[in-house]
């Protein structure tokens, strides 16, 4: 290379100013800073994030001081500009392609938010407070949430994501009030990952949306009263989840949409709060429990991204929507005079496509020797109503109404013709009046608690409660 263009480019055959460098906004060299600087060399998010929630959590609850480090890749000459460089640093952590964060309020009202960005040219954290400097009681329980912090971020940017929140609510309410994360992945094709999570005292919700569909979760915990024990809560919740598996099963959902489902359905529904008071219009007896799921109120739906996967018959989409609801209405001034209503629902909706022998989906095509197949449609609804109700303290009402329905209409395809239809729907309704067994319950318990373990009510009692759990195939409920 001449003296001239020696002077004019640099080795790299680049205009002097224009190398690349790594520009740091700090040049701290604490943990954080150390573990950014390797995690910044992996192309791959889960890999880029890897212990930094944990770690920026950790270094905040030390002495609750603001937190901003990033690492970008700049040229020379942007990096010793001050202003551009700053630019760069405040859109990376606001407007990177990667985004999770983390806020948590506390009882005091003050917020703090943890926030990762991550896109191909930098790498950055921040830990930001709002009104006022926390406690040491408000910063230990906030570093109580570092673990599960890294464990929501793990999960979200595994392949496929998962979805681990269950930590995330367990916090301690008398500290904190309610906890946060929001979070923006983009993805290699389709849509960006979308989560938005919240925790309080009274609620819980989840949703998310990305390629492969959505899911909207809520948790209403302000009717403490109807929530059973840690054992009737767990029976409850398998029921359900076994529920969820046979309706993928049915309606051929996405297995990776349903895990992330159940995930967050469990999360949502696991450790209540504790310390609730009761309204006097509803007290934990068995009787109130044993009708009840012991369960907070929730709204569930999960729908699958729709697919026209048949170019011969664009109509025929492979789709998924399944909602499932619980919803108690209590009344009454006293216990002596109080009612409890209890309804659950499920409803699902699909159609896919399978082979002519049951098999999984074929590779439809326009050439007619592709198009032997199946196409099914399902239409399922189940209902369980529970009904108790008390006058001048006597038990005058103890019953449950159960319905399942399901229709599936089955079109069979060769050489893309229809050669045959069928349409089969099924359909059952129970009603089960426990007034008699409630009643002499009552009275063994009076005799004594022994009187009441060992009579043939304590093999009833459980079988009764398993009788108001939401039940959506017909053929269960006549047996």
């Amino acid at each position: 290379m001449s003296d001239t263009l020696a002077d004019t480019y640099s080795r790299r055959g680049q205009l002097p100013g224009q190398d690349i460098v790594r520009a740091w906004e700090s040049d701290s060299q604490d943990t954080l800073s150390r573990a950014i600087n390797t995690n910044f060399n992996s192309p791959s998010t889960a890999n880029r994030f890897n212990g930094l929630g944990a770690s920026l959590v950790e270094q905040f609850a030390k002495n609750g001081a603001g937190i901003s480090q990033s690492v970008l890749y700049a040229s020379a000459d942007r990096a010793d500009s001050a202003g551009e460089i700053k630019t760069d640093q405040t859109l990376l952590h606001s407007k990177a392609d990667n985004l999770v964060s983390l806020s948590i309020k506390t009882a005091s009202g003050k917020t703090v938010t943890f926030s990762l960005s991550s896109q191909k040219d930098g790498l950055g954290v921040q830990a930001n407070v709002e009104g006022g400097a926390l406690s040491a009681d408000e910063l230990k329980a906030v570093g109580q949430l570092g673990s599960a912090f890294q464990a929501a971020v793990d999960g979200l940017t595994a392949v496929p994501p998962k979805l681990d929140l269950g930590n995330l609510t367990q916090f301690d309410s008398k500290v904190l009030a309610s906890v946060d994360l929001n979070t923006t992945l983009k993805t290699l094709n389709g849509p960006d990952l979308k989560l938005a999570f919240h925790a309080d005292s009274q609620s819980r919700t989840t949703r998310m949306s990305s390629l492969s569909g959505e899911l909207n979760l809520s948790v209403d915990l302000k009717n403490a009263s109807i929530l059973g024990n840690a054992q009737q809560q767990a029976k409850a919740l398998k029921s359900y989840l076994a529920q969820f598996d046979r309706a993928q099963e049915r309606g051929s959902a996405k297995a990776e949409l349903m895990t992330q489902f159940k995930d967050a359905f469990s999360a949502l529904n696991s450790n209540y709060p504790q310390g609730a008071s009761l309204p006097e219009a509803l007290t934990r007896n068995p009787t109130d429990q044993g009708l009840l799921t012991g369960l907070a109120d929730f709204k569930a739906s999960i729908k699958q991204a729709v697919d026209s996967s048949n170019p011969m018959r664009p109509s025929e989409v492979d789709s998924f929507a399944y909602d499932v609801s619980q919803k108690t209405r209590v009344g009454g001034k006293s216990a002596l005079d109080r009612s409890v209503i209890q309804d659950q629902q499920s409803s699902l909706s699909a159609s896919f496509h399978k082979g002519l022998k049951g098999g999984k989906a074929p590779e439809l095509s326009g050439d007619p020797n592709s198009q032997n197949y199946l196409y099914i449609q399902v239409e399922d609804k189940a209902s369980s109503s529970a009904n108790i109700g008390y006058k001048d303290g006597l038990l005058t009402n103890a019953s449950v109404s159960q319905t399942a329905s399901q229709n599936t209409h089955t079109q069979q395809y060769v050489m893309g013709k229809l050669v045959d239809e069928t349409n089969v729907p099924k359909e059952a309704a129970v009603q089960r009046d426990y007034l008699v067994l409630l009643e002499y319950a009552a009275k063994e318990s009076k005799k004594s608690k022994d009187a009441l373990e060992e009579s043939t009510l304590k093999d009833a009692l459980p079988n009764m409660q398993a009788s108001v759990l939401l039940q959506n195939d017909p053929s269960a409920l006549v047996r």
